[in-house]
């Protein structure tokens, strides 16, 4: 069965999270728990690279940890579109319906839409509104739903093993495994996990697919 549309992520695929992650370590080491617990921001920053090699939920894992009672906030406006992600998904858009399935606080659309890429999309499944997280597969059957399309006809492409490739595979879907942020750090933990494409970065979807 023909590919016919390409579902993407966002934190890590579309846009560069980077700032966010180093203020958010910056301020929780800054906060008392913290500075009694003698933590700086680079002690937080590996404990969520861990957290990210060992499949877990980052900042949660880091939280339970320390026993943190007050997490420091994720803040999205810090957040940056790669500066390849508009020319990339205007090419792919004039061959395939595109859309999102991304782990993300409420607002996406208007978050896509500073960007100026939420034209590009026919389907947009955010965790907040959808009432699930990935890796659930309901918020995957959601977004095939919203864009109309069996799982074969489908790609998902992300930064996340756990989060994006193994789920999207368990439905059927292709899979390209973008290897940026904190996904770099880990490996496929069998065939479940293994994507049907891996690349370093959003140009290389040119090639598979154009």
């Amino acid at each position: 069965m023909p590919i016919r549309y390409l579902f993407f992520d966002v934190g890590y695929t579309l846009v560069n999270e980077d700032a966010v992650w180093e203020a958010r370590c910056r301020e929780q080491a800054d906060m008392p728990e913290a500075r009694a617990l003698g933590l700086t921001a680079g002690d937080i920053y590996r404990e969520i690279q861990e957290a990210s090699r060992q499949y877990l939920p980052q900042y949660r894992t880091v939280v339970k940890k320390y026993g943190f009672t007050q997490a420091a906030p994720y803040r999205g406006e810090l957040e940056t579109p790669y500066p390849e992600a508009p020319t990339v998904l205007a090419a792919l858009s004039q061959r395939y319906a595109l859309g999102v399935i991304a782990n993300q606080s409420k607002g996406l659309k208007d978050r896509l839409s500073e960007w100026g890429i939420l034209p590009y999309f026919t389907a947009v499944a955010s965790s907040w509104e959808a009432g699930a997280s990935k890796p659930d597969p309901a918020i995957y059957r959601l977004a095939l739903s919203l864009a109309g399309y069996a799982p074969e006809e489908t790609v998902m492409i992300g930064d996340r093993l756990d989060n994006d490739i193994a789920p999207a595979n368990a439905l059927g879907m292709k899979t390209v495994w973008l290897r940026q942020g904190f996904g770099t750090l880990q490996t496929p933990k069998g065939p479940e996990y293994t994507p049907d494409y891996t690349i370093d970065s959003l140009k290389e979807l040119l090639g598979i697919f154009l």
